[in-house]
């Protein structure tokens, strides 16, 4: 059993990957108690379009990830992860109030911006930290452990956003001022338990700036094949709002809903561990293409369904892919880089992923409304997994070849 919880045989270390996983189940608890309520919020109340959300949530995305740009490169050049990880959890803390209180699209529109904003900030840093922390070949386990915490945070707040609903008959604002909790207790958690690397020699002062754009060049080649892969991946996974769009075309409950995100993100909890172990031992980009695959299955279900109760088997392979993909990618990104670029090539890969999901979710808002629905976005889900596959499949043969 103590194997099993060991991410790392240095005790400070392998203290600081499980607060950092903490960390996450808290923040993701807190994220989705206001997520899975808030395009009915938007859609119900507000009167927004599909292609108005779409464009609400790829700017917010798309904001989110610049800051991760600009924060992974910061955190290799302070030779710092931590203070930007702190200031990001503590603005998703402060955010909260303002869904709470919002009363137009103008400060769900700020609300929403500033929350991914927060979360961009912490995010490079973060996976640059347990890079840093994990042992050689022992990242899949560090990623995977702290993915499936925060997939279970997620299941968590999806769980407690259809109880308090029932119990408040709908008060959506009751949900968003409660989720400051989670959040306000994963700030404490990082503060007082999270450390950083104890094992890299110091830095100079005088070598404590050394980082130079020129330096990118040593990123690898395989690494810039991951970035065309992820782009063509994030064009597919526009915002689960539209997951939970598709479920109430159906015929499905708002009320039921959020149950569904837990069932999302209990599959996406239980597989993200082991996929993690394993990533340690097979080909993960193999097993990257095999997820990949899943997402495209997903979205032919989510086209096809026939009634309503197929919705679940499209939640279940959604959650799959993700279980099987998101912590996986991490593993890929830090194998292929050397310690002092990592936040560099976390930057890089939440800058491509951030542009794809700016015009990933316009497009589907878009498409949706032509359609007039919700299905329209996995019609381009459908397109762009399958472009990923191929080019991975294509990658992978061509290196074999070589």
């Amino acid at each position: 059993m103590k194997h099993f919880l060991r991410m790392s045989e240095n005790p400070v270390h392998n203290k600081s990957l499980w607060a950092i996983s903490w960390v996450s189940f808290l923040g993701g608890t807190a994220s989705t108690m206001v997520l899975s309520l808030l395009s009915f919020f938007m859609r119900d109340e507000l009167g927004l379009s599909y292609k108005e959300l779409g464009i609400i949530e790829g700017i917010a995305i798309f904001t989110a990830f610049m800051a991760k740009v600009f924060s992974g490169i910061l955190s290799d050049y302070w030779k710092s992860r931590k203070s930007l990880i702190l200031i990001g959890t503590f603005g998703s803390v402060l955010i909260k109030p303002i869904f709470a209180l919002a009363g137009g699209i103008f400060w769900i529109f700020i609300a929403r911006t500033i929350d991914r904003l927060s979360k961009g900030i912490r995010a490079a840093p973060t996976d640059a930290l347990i890079a840093d922390l994990s042992p050689k070949r022992g990242e899949g386990n560090s990623y995977g452990t702290r993915y499936t915490m925060y997939a279970f945070g997620f299941m968590c707040g999806g769980g407690l956003s259809s109880l308090i609903l029932w119990l408040s008959s709908n008060n959506y604002r009751l949900v968003f001022w409660l989720s400051i909790i989670p959040a306000m207790l994963a700030f404490l958690i990082l503060y007082f338990y999270v450390n950083e690397s104890t094992t890299e020699k110091p830095i100079s002062s005088t070598r404590k700036h050394e980082w130079k754009w020129r330096d990118i060049k040593h990123l690898p080649v395989q690494f810039w094949h991951l970035l065309i892969v992820t782009f063509l991946l994030m064009n597919a996974r526009f915002s689960e709002s539209f997951l939970s769009l598709r479920a109430k075309e159906l015929g499905w409950e708002i009320t039921v809903i959020p149950l569904f995100m837990v069932l999302y993100n209990l599959i996406e909890a239980t597989t993200a561990m082991p996929i993690g172990k394993l990533a340690d031992r097979l080909n993960r980009k193999k097993m990257l293409l095999l997820g990949i695959l899943v997402l495209t299955f997903t979205n032919i279900i989510m086209i096809m369904a026939p009634s309503k109760s197929i919705i679940i088997i499209g939640m279940v392979c959604a959650g799959l892919h993700m279980g099987m993909t998101q912590g996986l990618i991490g593993t890929l990104i830090a194998e292929s880089t050397l310690p002092h670029l990592r936040g560099t090539a976390f930057a890089l890969y939440y800058f491509i992923a951030g542009v794809a999901l700016l015009t990933g979710n316009s497009i589907a808002g878009h498409v949706s409304d032509l359609s007039h629905g919700a299905i329209g976005a996995f019609y381009c889900g459908l397109l762009f997994t399958c472009l990923s596959a191929g080019y991975l499949a294509f990658a992978l043969y061509y290196k074999h070849k070589k």
